[in-house]
């Protein structure tokens, strides 16, 4: 079998179709082949660029703002404008030229089509519209990266896109810890996100992407290894000084699956939880969650007392899992009242200064996605978005036998995202969701055009 380069260039071949030692040893495969992905693949010098110093900047871009009407935007919005152009772009590409790549649009569409229909409704009826066309605004740029990594899987192996990641999020990670030297050591590390949260969920996507990697034999550039070993050390590292329990738990499941491939390496995953909590900041944080002696109250008992109905001296405090139950106990009766299609696009923030007595000035977000989309889109939002996140699994598993480690990867990335979306404000994490859902759609497109590929190979 002859490998045309010209038609079918290494850097576009699935992984099981890589050439033996003996093809290029014959001289079939051109080393320089390995670059006409980039140079084939539309937009991509400026996908990864954008992708590599969007998060390094978000800090700095925080403290921007453009004012269109009544509402403000930082200037990380042109960066939204420049994917979801080049997103457009390449559906109208595939949907109106290209008959043969058809397949890169209908998944998307089949995917996202159904929540991003639901929040748009919900836009309409929102007393908050400004607000639910950002959000809007926001997801619909989640779908273009989602589609950009559909699209791109024809051009490059999992195993350059892993190598980009790596290459791509120094970047960040090195931001990230000059921020922890100028800020201390004494606080929660946030680095170069807007929040620790942000930035615990950024390295989690960074690490996985890594570590998996390297498990599983994607990444086989010695250079490349030695880059992603100390970074993704110190990525894991910076992961802990942001104090983010939700990140900790997600990392550690996702490792420990990943090391099944290898389980001689069991050894060192499983006491890596122990060496953490030598770090006292990760000591304190995971231990407060079991402190025996946080007073026991009804929700009833705490909504009274920061009321000033009741006799408690200074008050009663709660941690934040008790803290989000009662906003979420609060949240449940005026879910109720419109169960069907919620209240409207970014409703429950402001909503809740007047459902929920606990909340600082300005309100709260719901800390659980789900609970969240129930206010605000009800059930039909909700069913959207789990036909999203499941679909996606879905997909995953029935492709698993095209490529194992890229099935268990996207789910195992899908799954940990959606865990730790039941207590954090995950849909809103702007900045992890455009990595997260481009690596998604990347995988996907590797396992679903597989037998497009193959069929391919062997007419050639």
């Amino acid at each position: 079998m002859t490998w045309r380069t010209g038609t079918w260039p290494n850097a576009h071949r699935p992984d099981a179709l890589r050439p033996t030692a003996n093809e290029a040893a014959a001289g079939t495969v051109k080393s320089s082949a390995a670059l006409a992905g980039w140079t084939a693949a539309p937009f991509s010098g400026l996908i990864f660029l954008l992708l590599m110093i969007r998060f390094g900047m978000d800090r700095a871009l925080m403290g921007t703002s453009i004012s269109l009407g009544s509402a403000n935007f930082t200037l990380g919005i042109l960066f939204n404008f420049a994917f979801v152009f080049i997103a457009f772009t390449l559906l109208g590409f595939t949907l109106f030229s290209n008959r043969a790549m058809q397949s890169d649009a209908a998944l998307p569409l089949a995917l996202w089509l159904p929540f991003l229909a639901s929040l748009f409704a919900s836009v309409l009826y929102t007393a908050y519209p400004m607000e639910g066309i950002k959000f809007f605004w926001n997801v619909l740029t989640y779908f273009c990266l989602f589609v950009v990594g559909v699209h791109y899987s024809r051009y490059f192996t999992i195993g350059r896109i892993a190598e980009i990641v790596i290459l791509t999020g120094i970047f960040p990670i090195l931001v990230s810890l000059g921020f922890l030297v100028t800020d201390g050591f004494g606080q929660r590390l946030q680095g170069a996100a807007g929040h620790p949260n942000m930035l615990a969920f950024f390295l989690f996507f960074y690490v996985s992407v890594g570590y998996h990697g390297i498990i599983w034999g994607w990444i086989r550039t010695k250079a490349i290894r030695y880059i992603a070993i100390p970074f993704c050390g110190l990525a894991t590292l910076e992961l802990l000084l942001t104090g983010t329990r939700s990140a900790f738990v997600a990392l550690f499941a996702f490792i420990l699956v990943s090391t099944l491939r290898r389980p001689a390496l069991l050894l060192l995953v499983l006491p890596a939880p122990l060496l953490a909590l030598a770090i006292p900041s990760v000591n304190e944080r995971v231990t407060e969650v079991f402190h025996a002696d946080k007073p026991t109250v009804s929700y009833e008992y705490f909504v009274a007392t920061a009321r000033g109905d009741t006799d408690s001296e200074g008050g009663v405090q709660a941690d934040s899992g008790m803290w989000r139950m009662f906003l979420w106990k609060a949240a449940w009766p005026v879910i109720l009242e419109a169960p069907l299609l919620g209240h409207g696009a970014s409703s429950f923030l402001p909503s809740s200064q007047e459902f929920f007595p606990l909340n600082a000035s300005g309100g709260s977000g719901a800390h659980n996605i789900y609970v969240q989309i129930l206010f605000e889109q009800g059930f039909v939002g909700l069913f959207a978005y789990l036909w999203l996140v499941l679909g996606v699994c879905a997909v995953a598993i029935m492709r698993w036998r095209h490529n194992p480690s890229v099935a268990i990867f996207v789910i195992m990335l899908v799954l940990c995202f959606g865990v730790a979306s039941f207590s954090d404000n995950m849909l809103y994490y702007l900045i992890d969701q455009i990595y997260i859902w481009f690596i998604s759609g990347f995988a996907l497109g590797v396992l679903t055009n597989a037998k497009a590929h193959e069929r391919r190979a062997v007419r050639r």
